[in-house]
């Protein structure tokens, strides 16, 4: 895709489209710019394919991004002619970050920001000095578009209105579709793993600016193989899954060394694009840093831990909006506090999810996809 077409698609394709008819019929969605069929937006579409209701779905998706959509999706590539036709054209826009516009939604248009997780780390307008103009630029578009911002916590939807630089009436106080089938009521206070002996760790980081801090170098700070040899020396089985932020996966896989590494150290890689409940139906620890992910995992009841091994660094990198010693999980610096917390803050770690979501204040119920399309179908 050539800079030239890009340039016509967000700056002059979309002069002549927002005169013509509005489509109440048709919704368009994007997740992660174009790069996924995946999250919050996708939950959505299945739900409405799901339920047979008359509507054109349409995703935008770059044009190198080879994903089989399910029959009765209509597939179009967000950088091009048709891109801009559908986006301006459809009743209904529906995403999880921000979309690369010039030209803000028209009036009757209606624009749910379902966002990726809840922050911890600053973002958007509260992070302006960290990200590059051009994208503020487009983000101070998409703000004045927004007309629903959807929310899983309390502690979010104190920070979005400032963040994204909108009215707190339009934040929605229901949950996130993507989190509805990660609601439990079953409590993690008698632990599975050592009734089955057996151990299922993922670990997630997210990413650091500097791309050589990213990767495999993110792996080596656990000590890997210590887990391993505690784990078998008690008797379990253990498993260790890797699922590294989108803008970190691309780089690894094309690399054969990285590849080696995985496999000498039998770590399986997950790949961009596995729905939340999949990912998570076969871990029983989540290990992570700064990314929001520990947020939608805490529903499931299950262990958490923080590895901040870099906190100071990456605290002058990004930020937080608070301070990771308030929040009620396990944290550890290096592979010594790792093992120390499986072998002696046990009952803590179990019972961390609990405390998280009580600290959030959780609105997540399992109906926030209903509820979102209730609304559509109100303005229908």
């Amino acid at each position: 895709m050539s800079k030239f077409t890009k340039f016509l698609s967000r700056n002059i394709y979309p002069l002549f489209f927002r005169l013509l008819p509005i489509k109440s019929r048709r919704i368009v969605f994007s997740s992660f710019g174009g790069r996924n069929y995946s999250g919050n937006p996708r939950v959505i579409s299945e739900k409405i394919q799901g339920q047979n209701l008359d509507y054109e779905l349409v995703w935008l998706l770059k044009k190198e991004v080879e994903l089989e959509l399910p029959k009765g999706i209509k597939k179009i590539n967000t950088d091009s002619f048709l891109g801009a036709y559908y986006l301006y054209t459809a009743k209904y826009w529906i995403d999880d970050s921000r979309k690369t516009i010039i030209f803000e939604k028209r009036p009757q248009q209606i624009y749910f920001q379902t966002w990726h997780g809840t922050p911890l780390k600053k973002i958007e307008f509260d992070a302006a000095d960290t990200l590059p103009a051009r994208y503020l630029n487009y983000a101070v578009h998409d703000s004045k578009s927004i007309t629903y911002l959807v929310s899983g916590n309390r502690y979010s939807s104190d920070l979005y209105p400032k963040a994204f630089n909108i009215p707190k009436e339009k934040i929605l106080n229901i949950g996130t579709p993507r989190n509805d089938g990660l609601i439990s009521d079953e409590s993690s206070k008698d632990s599975m793993i050592e009734k089955k002996k057996s151990i299922s760790i993922l670990f997630a980081p997210t990413f650091r600016n500097m791309k050589e801090a990213n990767g495999i170098v993110q792996l080596d700070k656990l000590h890997i193989e210590k887990l391993r040899a505690y784990f078998v020396k008690k008797g379990y089985n253990f498993k260790f899954m890797v699922k590294f932020h989108p803008n970190v996966n691309a780089d690894l896989s094309s690399d054969s060394s990285n590849m080696e590494y995985l496999k000498r150290h039998s770590i399986e890689l997950i790949k961009d694009g596995v729905p939340l409940e999949n990912l998570f139906d076969d871990v029983d620890v989540l290990i992570t840093d700064y990314s929001s992910i520990f947020f939608d995992f805490a529903l499931l009841k299950k262990g958490i831990i923080l590895f901040n091994y870099d906190q100071e660094e990456y605290l002058a990198e990004r930020g937080f909006y608070i301070s990771l010693s308030e929040l009620p999980v396990p944290k550890a610096r290096n592979s010594y506090e790792l093992l120390n917390i499986f072998e002696n803050r046990f009952q803590e770690l179990i019972e961390s999810s609990e405390s998280l979501l009580d600290y959030v204040g959780n609105f997540e119920d399992g109906d926030s996809t209903e509820k979102i399309i209730d609304l559509i179908l109100k303005e229908a």
